[in-house]
């Protein structure tokens, strides 16, 4: 795959700029970093060997409350993409929540917009919950806050750095159908919780499961070791306040 040109879009977001730096790393590819102000100069500047989706939104609550914009950024993007852009490959960058959350309108969507990503040519990547990077949302980001979670502390997550997913993705961007990607074991929010000190309450009694059912490997990482990142970055929030 030396010398091909991967184009990925989102690159301002969460997961695109841990996949752009990845790949960067790698330095087998020319990287075409695509973020929404040059969307269209990039749509019409040639044939890209593979094009990365990390686009869709993950705000889930903004989804909730706009249903309508979640439907155009996820399902209508990915049906753009795949018809007006020129690629030979196509990777999807999903959640886990496709599978998880189908009474939601996030997890709706996501579903969704993997159903049009279909055939040899195209790869679908469900992400579980990661940690890292520019994290600023999520269970997470409400436990170092000490805020309401709004889950079961039972959930079991497999949390896992977002590093470590984008330099896997870039190793595998050569794979066809799909694949559940996160840690290899789980932990439940309850267990993280109690673990950092943080004293938020978990506000809502649905139990949020998130981790791969698809095989994982032995060198994937371990959920539990996101207490020690959490218990960082809480020292990190005190002193920066």
């Amino acid at each position: 795959m030396s010398g091909m040109r991967v184009a990925v879009l989102g690159a301002a977001g969460y997961v695109g700029a841990a996949l752009v730096e990845a790949l960067g790393r790698m330095r087998r590819w020319e990287v075409v970093p695509v973020v929404r102000d040059d969307h269209e100069f990039h749509c019409t500047a040639g044939r890209y060997d593979v094009l990365i989706n990390a686009a869709c939104p993950s705000k889930r609550f903004w989804a909730e409350q706009h249903p309508g914009d979640d439907r155009r950024e996820t399902v209508d993007k990915t049906r753009l993409l795949r018809e007006q852009w020129r690629w030979d490959r196509f990777v999807q960058i999903s959640s886990i929540s496709a599978r998880t959350q189908l009474d939601t309108v996030y997890g709706r969507h996501r579903a969704e917009a993997e159903r049009m990503c279909s055939g040899r040519d195209t790869f679908v990547v469900r992400l579980g919950p990661m940690y890292g990077g520019d994290y600023r949302k999520g269970v997470l980001a409400d436990m170092a806050a000490d805020r309401p979670v709004f889950a079961s502390g039972r959930s079991r997550q497999s949390f896992a750095p977002v590093d470590w997913c984008a330099d896997w993705i870039a190793a595998h961007l050569e794979d066809t159908g799909l694949r559940e990607v996160g840690a290899r074991t789980t932990v439940t929010l309850a267990e993280v919780r109690d673990a950092v000190g943080s004293s938020s309450q978990f506000a809502k009694d649905v139990v949020d499961d998130q981790f791969p059912t698809t095989a994982t490997g032995p060198d994937w990482p371990e959920a539990a070791a996101v207490i020690d990142w959490l218990a960082g970055r809480r020292i990190s929030d005190a002193r920066a306040r």
